[in-house]
């Protein structure tokens, strides 16, 4: 009786160990909002302005900037310090909009 007992309670005890080692190893962000950070600049959140004329403008740390039509997500314009995976994120958020 006492073996089955014991077969029931030794995985249960690895399985919380487990949990508990998992959750207390959890990245956080502390650059804040907007920033990269590590080796993954294309995790960088743009900040969104609206222009008078109804543009949709997005702009990066690095200076970037790409200008998106008010209705469709079409690139109007795009400064020369953008990177390719600075328009595919601007797309992507304007296409939620």
């Amino acid at each position: 009786m006492q073996t089955r007992n014991l077969s029931f309670v030794l995985p249960l005890i690895a399985v919380l160990a487990a949990c508990s080692v998992a959750g207390s190893h959890q990245p956080t962000n502390t650059a804040g909002p907007g920033v990269a950070t590590g080796d993954r600049p294309m995790d960088e959140t743009p900040v969104r302005k609206t222009r008078p004329n109804g543009d949709r403008e997005y702009s990066y740390n690095n200076g970037c900037r790409v200008v998106l039509e008010p209705r469709r997500a079409v690139v109007k314009a795009e400064s020369s310090d953008c990177q390719l995976h600075h328009r595919d994120i601007s797309l992507l958020y304007a296409s939620g909009d």
